[in-house]
């Protein structure tokens, strides 16, 4: 016979442990509620025991108050979020004490009750929103129909099992197990759990698929490349934890003054009970002031938003970068697969020297075969289109920002060949509008390849979105002639533009910007910008799906190519730190409010008790509301 599986023990801080932990407080406080009907019952059957049915209360209040007081030890220690959390129960401990002290056993166990019950509805209802955050998890936890390398045959396993170079086969409304590269057939894809774009993706032979995503029409198999945590979603679902766990300015604001909170409380009670001479007034005060909508305030809402970013596909990696977006008045745009598409195509092929149109295209192809630059891209593609062939192995030298050299070929921008003694002629003139590619074979000038882009659909729509956000300063750099900097400026509504611009020259303005006061936000690919993205107070990286490099340079990473994403992100932050602000106001004047009645009396300890968990709940679902924000009007 079998042995029957052994869960193991939760880990703590688990959303299993902390329900276990839930357990326990409810049945020390039944038990608890227990004690005190038997002491009623006692005191109504042998009123002249007043002893028996006095135990029996402090049993009651004993029990209720256990798991506060252990709490309140456990907070001794604590550090850092967890302090805060425990910090409350300090305050009802303190309560507990005073009425046992004064022997209001009764209204003890009754407070302890309420407060230790409502903590655990809390603690739900945080859970609950956090469940938001946890579903980008499950994405990546589903079977996967393997395929035999031997005999061809399918089997179904669960996606952890997968490793790299496994052929997988998928199926119409399967969610990919993994990412890798399609092997055979076509489909469309649905990407939007990942990147927040509704519409549909096609993809075929050579396409890269991400896990989590959802195939929507045709069959076909794909070989493995990441698995598990090594997936987009599984890198995407780590920083979206970590960024959970991270502290924004105002949530270590309200940190440092909490700790002269607890004093200045024990003051108030100390003259409301000196010139009052009534305990339960202290005690009322006590509880009305406990600081949990404070505490909550700012945590209960960073959460929510970090789910709603996740949904729209933003990543976000930090909750302080919510905060430093509201205060961003700059935006420093890069212009290629940013303001504009990144799909380079190729408008002519001029050939000089004798070449051939096929000669000239091999020779760029040559040395672009191996970069991901947009221009590579499109002279890649270009020859493949015209089927011309070209050398593949060829070693290059690439220098950022001016172009490439290998072999006896070089190719890049006019001043750089130049620089490197080719003699460029007049007659080689660059086309308005378009970007140049001037080619040179043994020291001498042979072609020129003229290509453009084409300016993103959105862009106009995002510019004018972050204007009605109160952002109206916008520069554009790129490392393209001014004459196409100039037109896609116009384009865009941008007036302020650098051209001719290298990455070391990108990073000079930032710095200069923020010199001047100038609160800046960068928005690039990730790759050629990355120094500028790290030197804004804000880096916020395009398109991000699949690269590494954008997903570990950019503070903020926009998985799609929807540039509007941008503003959804900045209108997110301003709700965000509203809403903060509002739990704070609430809990201001919730707590000056009922202090006061409390020291004349108005309140009692059950009432009060009753009023700070109301206070809690409405910080609770008033940051709750952010999971419905959707669009810029949300």
């Amino acid at each position: 016979m079998s042995a029957a599986p052994v869960s193991p023990p939760a880990e703590p801080g688990t959303p299993r442990a902390r329900f276990s932990a839930m357990h326990v407080r409810l049945g020390l406080v039944a038990l608890g509620l227990l004690c005190l009907a038997l002491s009623a019952i006692a005191s109504w059957l042998r009123p002249d025991q007043a002893e028996v049915f006095s135990l029996w209360a402090m049993i009651g209040l004993g029990l209720a108050a256990v798991p506060v007081l252990i709490d309140s030890l456990t907070s001794l220690k604590a550090d850092g979020f967890e302090a805060t959390k425990y910090y409350m129960d300090q305050f009802v401990a303190l309560a507990i004490l005073a009425c046992f002290a004064t022997g209001q056993y009764a209204t003890g166990t009754i407070v302890a009750a309420i407060l230790i019950v409502g903590q655990i509805l809390e603690e739900h209802t945080t859970l609950g929103v956090e469940e938001a955050v946890k579903a980008l998890t499950r994405l990546s936890r589903v079977k996967a129909r393997r395929l035999s390398s031997s005999a061809g045959t399918e089997e179904l396993i669960d996606a952890a099992q997968l490793r790299p170079g496994d052929r997988v086969r998928v199926l119409p409304g399967d969610t990919i197990p993994a990412d890798g590269k399609i092997a055979s057939g076509a489909t469309t894809i649905d990407q939007a759990s990942i990147t927040g774009e509704s519409l549909p993706v096609d993809a075929d032979v050579g396409t890269s698929v991400y896990a989590g995503t959802t195939n929507l029409t045709g069959a076909f198999e794909f070989v493995v490349g990441q698995t598990g945590p090594d997936t987009v979603i599984g890198r995407v679902t780590k920083i979206v934890e970590e960024a959970k766990t991270s502290r924004a300015p105002v949530m270590r604001l309200i940190d440092d003054y909490t700790r002269y909170y607890m004093p200045l409380v024990l003051i108030v009670a100390g003259f409301v009970l000196f010139f009052t001479r009534e305990v339960e007034r202290a005690i009322s005060v006590i509880i009305v002031a406990m600081p949990c909508a404070f505490v909550l305030a700012s945590p209960s809402a960073m959460v929510a938003a970090l789910a709603v970013a996740s949904r729209l596909g933003i990543l976000v990696k930090s909750a302080r970068f919510f905060e430093a977006a509201r205060a961003i008045d700059t935006v420093v745009f890069d212009k290629t697969g940013t303001l504009t598409t990144g799909r380079l195509r190729v408008l002519a092929v001029r050939p000089v020297a004798g070449l051939t149109e096929a000669q000239l295209l091999a020779h760029a192809a040559a040395l672009e075969a191996h970069s991901t630059h947009p221009v590579a891209r499109a002279i890649v593609g270009e020859a493949q289109r015209r089927e011309v062939a070209f050398d593949r192995s060829l070693a290059i030298n690439e220098v950022a920002g001016h172009g490439v050299r290998g072999g006896d070929l070089a190719a890049g921008r006019r001043t750089w060949l130049e620089s490197l003694g080719v003699a460029v002629p007049e007659s080689a003139a660059e086309a308005a509008g378009a970007s140049s590619l001037f080619v040179a074979q043994g020291g001498r000038f042979v072609g020129v390849i003229q290509l453009a882009d084409a300016l993103r659909a959105e862009t106009r729509e995002t510019a004018d979105r972050l204007r009605a956000l109160g952002i109206t300063d916008f520069i554009m750099l790129t490392g393209d002639r001014a004459a196409v900097a100039a037109e896609i400026a116009r384009e865009a509504g941008i007036t302020r533009y650098r051209a001719d611009c290298l990455p070391a020259q990108k990073l000079e303005e930032v710095r200069a910007l923020k010199a001047a006061g100038r609160r800046v936000l960068v928005v690039g690919d990730g790759v050629n910008d990355a120094p500028a993205l790290a030197a804004g107070d804000l880096g916020v990286a395009m398109g991000a799906l699949g690269s590494d490099v954008a997903v570990k340079t950019a503070d903020v990473a926009l998985m799609g190519d929807d540039l509007r994403q941008l503003p959804r992100f900045i209108a997110l932050s301003d709700r965000t730190l509203r809403i903060i602000n509002q739990n704070l106001l609430w809990g201001l004047a919730f707590i000056a409010i009922f202090a006061g009645l409390s020291a004349f009396g108005l309140v009692s300890p059950i009432v009060a008790a009753l009023l700070h968990e109301f206070s809690a709940f409405f910080v609770i679902f008033n940051s709750a509301r952010l999971l419905r924000f959707d669009e810029l009007s949300g």
